[in-house]
């Protein structure tokens, strides 16, 4: 069974032989959990979700090698569509 399932998630609310890391990006939660047995897996999950039943995990998988690499190329083409973008009035402010 998946770490990030419902089920695992209701049976253990804070596990003990893991962590799981959220991080939020626009409305998309990724979830990483590095068990010591089932190995290093990661989840999809729609973080704007007001019902529970949409909360479900959309894709699980492993962690495998170059995923990390491939992750920073996503991350620096955001970069290079950011900077293009007009700032907004609370950012303008604030430079």
């Amino acid at each position: 069974m998946s770490s990030h399932s419902p089920k695992s998630r209701n049976r253990h609310p804070d596990p003990v032989t893991f962590e799981r890391e959220q991080f939020r990006v626009g409305h998309v939660l990724f979830e990483i959990c590095d068990h010591p047995s089932g190995g290093a897996t990661f989840a999809l999950i729609a973080g704007a979700a007001t019902e529970e039943k949409f909360k479900r995990p959309l894709f699980t998988g492993f962690v495998h090698r170059g995923m990390g690499t491939a992750l920073r190329r996503l991350a620096h083409r955001f970069d290079e569509i950011e900077a293009g973008l007009p700032l907004a009035d609370h950012q303008r402010e604030a430079s």
